[in-house]
């Protein structure tokens, strides 16, 4: 379908829903599901909206009068997730702006001349989530057109849900469908059909592994978030979501409980930020699961946890295409509550240029060859992985051929986590393993004039580790905030520190960070570094 015909049959199904019966008020009190940012609460009040790598600098203005850059821009205000953001902040100032801008959204678009049944859906979940602070002092007036608002965005999705073009867009359509349904009175004859249709596109949004396509953990959690949502609406008007619902939670729930660091945060790959660390508390709490150790889950990330050392490693399938992350062996590492060793973010957040570079594989904690990140020749790549242990420690062994077409070699990794979580050892070998790479590496060789091929491992260090030079400039110390030591030493190559970057979402830019690059040369097809990380 046409974008054109997309939006002909939307304003349609706008005129349609506004000739039913309205609803008047919420079958139980609204529970607020969804957690925002404080400091993002704090940047709108000062006037600074930050939306899809997009700063606009507009103290004294209404969101809805700043000058949209774009329509992705346009799609994030009418989502409404900055609702959350300044319920977050919960200041009298960022109170008075939810009701303001909520009230002239509804003058300017409570018309429908902008719905679509993705944004309607998650628009219509914060706007009952944050009810009582959009109607505190509302006249009687004002508290009728907002439930008949609510009540005509209901019907609109029930009508135009399966319009939208993919899986997931069509799981958020559905799950504002469900919440509205379950807690308008007078919607409840949507719910037994919206539950269907929602485990439906939860079955399809995940693989038999229970990951998506993108293998962004960020975006697995959002799932599950929306499933455990509806799933919790349908139990308070006395429904049970489905048997397959509940299975799919389960298994997202095992999954994401694997991706989390040791502060509750998820790992960075593939675009996927941190996360609410309280919300994802929240969510996974509500999940009943079996007491387990997990080193790997099917999402294709290694996870090692001794002593309140976390490692996670991505050695799951990577996606060689332009718009894609490639972080294959690369990982990152916790020390308690703290960040250590990290990859740099969702650059996302902050523009193209940003998004560009934290997709390539200098933005994570892993090996580049010659500078350059693995080409995107080929469609997606699938490195091997094994996972052994023994009384005193476990290993990782992940191997890729990312820079075989390229460069003629294959980077082989192992890294080993004593059993007491003190010691991380790596070991990062090159080489060429077959005589077409040989040919390859050769011909690399001869066009660059040079005698031998460069490669390194960069560790990006989390911004509030202080990081400096121990009295001989022969190890690196890193001391996290609570004052917790390890030092990285140089068994093999030659280490230095460099500048670099973390990005997380709430700040305005990236903020300013340290990486240690540990270099060396492959010379008749074959190169290795070697490294160690100890805690004292």
């Amino acid at each position: 379908m046409s974008i054109s015909g997309y939006n002909i049959r939307n304003s349609i199904a706008v005129g349609r829903s506004k000739i039913s019966f309205s609803t008047k008020s919420f079958v139980y009190q609204p529970d607020p599901y969804t957690i925002g940012s404080s400091q993002r609460g704090a940047q709108l009040k000062n006037g600074l909206f930050l939306f899809v790598g997009h700063l606009i600098e507009s103290p004294d203005t209404s969101i809805w009068d700043i000058n949209i850059p774009n329509s992705k821009f346009e799609k994030e205000l009418h989502g409404f997730c900055w609702l959350d953001d300044l319920a977050a902040d919960g200041s009298k100032f960022a109170r008075d702006l939810v009701k303001e801008w909520f009230w002239e959204w509804v003058d300017k678009y409570g018309n429908g001349s902008t719905w679509t049944p993705q944004l309607t859906g998650r628009r219509v979940v914060r706007i009952i989530n944050h009810s009582q602070l959009i109607l505190s002092k509302a006249s009687a007036q004002q508290k009728k057109i907002f439930f008949k608002l609510l009540g005509q965005q209901t019907n609109f999705l029930f009508s135009r849900y399966k319009s939208e073009t993919s899986n997931l867009k069509r799981l958020e359509a559905l799950n504002g469908l469900i919440y509205c349904s379950g807690i308008l009175r007078g919607k409840k004859y949507f719910l037994n059909s919206a539950l269907r249709k929602m485990s439906r596109e939860a079955s399809r949004c995940i693989d038999a592994n229970g990951n998506v396509k993108t293998r962004n953990p960020e975006e697995l959690f959002n799932i599950l978030a929306m499933l455990s949502w509806s799933a919790s609406t349908a139990l308070k008007v006395n429904k049970v979501a489905l048997k397959k619902h509940q299975e799919v939670m389960e298994f997202l729930a095992i999954n994401i409980r694997s991706l989390r660091i040791g502060n509750g945060g998820l790992a960075h790959f593939h675009g996927g930020g941190r996360g609410e660390i309280g919300y994802i508390d929240q969510i996974l709490s509500g999940i009943v699961l079996p007491i387990s150790k997990i080193k790997m889950n099917s999402t294709g990330y290694y996870r090692i946890f001794k002593n309140r050392t976390v490692l996670i490693m991505d050695v799951g399938e990577q996606f060689m295409k332009s718009n894609s992350n490639f972080s294959a062996s690369s990982f990152e590492l916790s020390t308690g509550y703290e960040e250590l060793i990290v990859n740099s973010g969702p650059g996302a957040l902050f523009g193209d240029e940003w998004n560009n570079i934290s997709q390539t594989l200098h933005a994570h904690s892993g090996v580049c060859v010659a500078n350059v990140s693995p080409s995107n020749r080929r469609t997606k790549l699938i490195p091997k992985a094994e996972y052994t242990s023994d009384l005193n420690a476990e290993i990782i062994l992940s191997s890729h051929g990312g820079y075989t077409e390229t460069h003629g070699v294959i980077h082989n990794r192992k890294i080993r986590m004593s059993s007491d979580g003190c010691v991380i050892s790596g070991l990062d070998t090159i080489c060429s393993e077959s005589a077409h790479q040989r040919d390859i590496f050769d011909k690399w060789i001869k066009s660059k004039n040079e005698n031998s091929m460069p490669f390194s491992a960069q560790f990006h260090i989390a911004p509030d580790v202080e990081i400096k030079w121990n009295n001989d400039n022969t190890k690196i110390i890193l001391e996290t905030l609570k004052g917790v030591i390890w030092v990285f030493e140089v068994l093999n190559g030659e280490i230095s520190i460099q500048d670099s970057a973390f990005m997380q979402f709430g700040e305005l830019s990236p903020r300013a960070a340290k990486q240690v690059v540990v270099s060396g040369t492959a010379i008749d097809y074959q190169g290795n570094i070697e490294w160690k990380l100890t805690k004292h």
